[in-house]
């Protein structure tokens, strides 16, 4: 992950880029383990450029919105 956070680092500023950020701070239910990259886009060319650092990577993707409605797991099995 560290290469992706350099690479994001190129367009976005480290306060908008997290590794292994606790869900339950970005939920309505305050629920959920780490994510191993979380991103906060201000725009959506932002947005678009995270699009496809993640495509290029073949690095799985949830855009979540504001985390009302969202449940993430504590822990993966």
């Amino acid at each position: 992950m560290d290469r992706i956070y350099n690479q994001m680092l190129g367009f976005l500023n480290n306060n908008q880029i997290y590794l292994n950020e606790s869900m339950s701070k970005h939920t309505l239910f305050k629920i959920g383990g780490p994510a191993d990259i979380f991103v906060k886009p201000k725009n959506i060319n932002e947005l678009k450029a995270i699009v496809e650092i993640a495509k290029k990577n073949e690095i799985p993707m949830t855009v979540i919105g504001n985390g009302s409605n969202l449940l993430v797991k504590d822990r993966w099995n």
